[in-house]
């Protein structure tokens, strides 16, 4: 463990968090209620992002976590707190009609991140933390794609039971190009793969993001995808191994 590597890093988490996190919640404090998704999505990608930072900059997976839970958790005591308060801007972040969701969302963030972090980079090794990157960075983008064009140009709804009825196939598709598109410009920096594997790993994590996003009802997408996303890819990624080692 470097402590000044760790306390560099965490210095660079705070800042890019509030870097980000104050200018979305004036924004969606000051546009109409038709125009929050947009804001609110943001915070999705914000918080996928931030993963680069962990996985680059931390030493080890133990103070990585460590300074994830300690942020998240005042992070949503903070918002508890500002709820209190109407005019508060983080209030204005939210659906229609319901009361933040910003909480419950940190607390789904803080789970994933445990899981994936203690799994994929504690327990498997640091060649295997890009597999915590494509499950975050697939549900960060992926759900904000297929939420933004479904709701704007979504006309199909996904009638079959398995899936949430609010869903549209526009958004899905959407969805799922999206998250292949991050995911593979996440395994550019990360993967071990060559280029053919990293395609096939993406599309592959871009599907299962989609049809897991369009199956997860009431904000649990957050702790069902990039779950999802991560531990299917595992699998794939040893076959796509072996077969690179046989050419």
């Amino acid at each position: 463990m470097n402590f000044q590597q760790d306390l560099v890093a965490f210095a660079l988490l705070i800042g890019y968090y509030l870097a980000f996190a104050i200018p979305i919640a004036l924004l969606s404090s000051l546009l109409p209620e038709a125009k929050k998704e947009p804001t609110r999505k943001s915070y999705h990608i914000m918080a996928s992002l931030s993963i680069i930072i962990i996985l680059r900059f931390f030493s080890t997976w133990y103070s990585a976590l460590a300074a994830i839970l300690l942020i998240l958790i005042i992070a949503m005591i903070l918002v508890v707190i500002l709820e209190k308060f109407k005019a508060a801007p983080v209030t204005k972040v939210k659906r229609s009609s319901k009361k933040s969701e910003i909480p419950s969302q940190i607390g789904f963030i803080i789970i994933v991140l445990s899981v994936l972090i203690i799994f994929f980079w504690g327990i498997m090794g640091n060649e295997y933390q890009f597999l915590i990157a494509i499950g975050i960075v697939a549900w960060g983008v992926g759900d904000a794609s297929s939420a933004l064009v479904g709701k704007s140009l979504g006309r199909e709804k996904l009638k079959q039971r398995v899936f949430d009825g609010k869903k549209t196939r526009e958004g899905t598709i959407a969805g799922a190009l999206a998250a292949s598109a991050g995911v593979f410009a996440t395994l550019l920096f990360f993967s071990p793969l060559a280029i053919p594997g990293q395609i096939v790993l993406a599309i592959t994590a871009g599907i299962v993001s989609s049809l897991v996003e369009a199956s997860s009802r009431k904000g649990i997408d957050t702790l069902t995808v990039p779950l999802s996303v991560s531990f299917i890819s595992l699998p794939v990624f040893f076959i796509l191994k072996f077969f690179e080692g046989l050419f």
